[in-house]
């Protein structure tokens, strides 16, 4: 199957919150959208933080198709290699091709969000490492030479001011931080190949987790969400790059949704123009350009 003027576009994470509102957000007519995660069914829940919440594949792709694009769900568990390589086969088997990657998922652990310091958390909090780092390298692996091979045009990773800040603890500020580096590495490796590579601060987003949150916690939250982005926004935002005649000179770059969205005039799906947290929580670092093999 070849895409005949159509985006390949593939969307981790797009059962829920960040990755589900991109793969929605980024919707254009006549789009392929691939939305993997493990969430499948149509009512689907998940319980996280406390909160029972939604997270299916077959609600993103619904959403997707009363866009005008298509919708595919695939389920996968990213904490498995051989998925990763199985989802990798059917990408350049079924479509033949790729414009877009999308790294939006993320492995959720209770201990997250516990004000403990790290050696009374649980160790399974390195999970968070293999889903969100570790698939991101091997899913990039497995299909940067596809993408290579029919002029794919984005490889882009979702991070967090957690790699500035003390956000969680060690291990997920370890993961934005080593998410942002890895960005800024394999912008060298692709520029021969006209691919950008970037890394995004998505910010505070109203998603399922941060609804059920204010609706029990609404005057306490409020401030705390004034500024925050919808689902979507990041979807929004990542569009306008793709389409960007400059793409190239984003490359390596780290950037934060709220601003490079200013850039670009865009609103958010309230009209409203989300805000940056640069000031509060730190921005990007800033990298040297010494290569060294």
């Amino acid at each position: 199957m070849t895409k005949q003027n159509k985006r390949v576009i593939l969307v981790t994470g797009a059962s829920r919150g960040v990755g589900k509102g991109i793969a929605e957000g980024i919707a254009q007519p006549s789009d392929i959208i691939i939305c993997a995660a493990r969430s499948m069914a149509e009512g689907t829940t998940v319980q996280q933080f406390g909160f029972e919440i939604n997270s299916s594949l077959e609600d993103t792709v619904k959403n997707i198709n009363q866009k005008g694009a298509q919708g595919i769900p695939y389920e996968i568990d990213l904490n498995k290699p051989d998925e990763i390589l199985n989802l990798a086969t059917f990408v350049k088997e079924e479509f033949g091709c790729l414009d877009l990657l999308v790294h939006a998922a993320c492995q959720i652990h209770d201990d997250l969000i516990t004000p403990k310091p790290y050696w009374e958390k649980s160790l399974d909090l390195w999970s968070v490492m293999d889903v969100g780092l570790k698939s991101n390298y091997f899913l990039s692996h497995a299909l940067t030479p596809l993408m290579i091979e029919s002029k794919g045009k984005l490889i882009l990773q979702i991070s967090s001011h957690g790699a500035m800040c003390y956000m969680h603890g060690p291990i997920y500020g370890a993961q934005k931080a080593a998410i942002d580096k890895m960005a800024f590495d394999m912008a060298h490796d692709l520029k021969p190949f006209n691919i950008c590579s970037l890394s995004l601060w998505s910010g505070i987003v109203k998603d399922e987790k941060t609804q059920k949150v204010s609706e029990q916690h609404g005057e306490q939250y409020a401030e705390f969400l004034k500024g925050a982005a919808s689902q979507e926004y990041a979807g929004m935002v990542i569009n306008e790059i793709y389409q960007d005649s400059e793409i190239m000179n984003f490359s390596g770059s780290t950037l934060i949704a709220a601003e490079i969205g200013d850039k670009y005039g865009i609103k958010d799906i309230d009209s409203n123009s989300p805000q940056s947290d640069r000031e509060s929580l730190g921005g990007p670092r800033k990298y040297s350009d010494t290569i060294i093999y």
